[in-house]
């Protein structure tokens, strides 16, 4: 969300530089540019996707409760019936109990099959009205959809996964891409990180003012690692030979 956010952010101002960016670097890629927007938005989305998949479904448990009510309420009524022996016991005698979806589920449809069953029998001495044992039934149908659906959980988890991370690598690597173009064409007015920060800075780096006010200077903004230390080099006394960031002629041209 942090990267998507600052890649929308920074967008507008770093657009502007784009005739500029043709214009010296050649060789860069320049539909990272164009497109970075766009791959901050699908970021956005396949982060939404894959949230949805990780969030527990509501309205599963929603059904749930449902069919628990509605089932209580249909065997306390055949139970009732069984009292004034107008059932036999034996007809409830496969129920499974309420522990688990799918008990409750079939429990629901055995329950409506029995009054089905015995319409005519018990026509006169049930509270259940016909409407309802539709309505039961068709609950136990989408219950069953929707906890079919959320069998499929771990597929559907795994796919959004990889298409967050795809999405992910795709604005990462246009944006550090982009980046590292504005570093070079800004090097001299050293305003590269207020145009485009790192998306890896722990804090923000704040604008340079005309006047500060503060007569301190301002800490340096901590950054991880993400380069390991240069060895030591032999014959070089142990000092780490230092590592050039940019050729002659800019990070995206070859020499001639």
């Amino acid at each position: 969300m942090a990267a998507a956010t600052t890649g929308q952010g920074v967008y507008p101002e770093v657009v502007e530089l784009r005739p500029l960016i043709v214009q010296e670097l050649s060789s860069f890629k320049i539909s990272r540019l164009d497109n970075l927007k766009t791959y901050a938005l699908a970021l956005l989305y396949a982060h939404g996707e894959y949230k949805t998949a990780t969030d527990p479904p509501a309205i599963v448990a929603n059904m749930a409760d449902t069919a628990a009510h509605t089932r209580a309420v249909l065997l306390a009524d055949t139970n009732s019936l069984i009292a004034h022996r107008v059932l036999a016991p034996g007809v409830i005698s496969n129920l499974q109990g309420v522990k688990g979806y799918k008990n409750v589920m079939g429990d629901l449809i055995a329950l409506v099959a029995i009054h089905r069953k015995h319409a005519d029998k018990i026509a006169d001495r049930t509270g259940i009205k016909p409407e309802e044992l539709t309505a039961a039934e068709d609950l136990a149908a989408k219950f069953s959809e929707a906890v079919g659906l959320r069998e499929q959980t771990p597929q559907t988890l795994a796919a959004a996964t990889r298409v967050r991370q795809a999405a992910f690598t795709l604005f990462v690597t246009s944006y550090n891409e982009v980046r590292a173009a504005v570093q070079y064409l800004r090097r001299r007015e050293d305003d590269a990180d207020t145009i485009i920060p790192s998306l890896f800075a722990i804090h923000g780096v704040r604008k340079k003012s005309a006047v500060d006010t503060n007569d301190k200077p301002n800490p340096p903004v901590p950054v991880p690692v993400v380069n390991p230390p240069v060895p030591a080099q032999p014959g070089n006394n142990g000092v780490p030979v230092a590592k050039t960031n940019f050729g002659d002629n800019g990070p995206f041209m070859s020499g001639t």
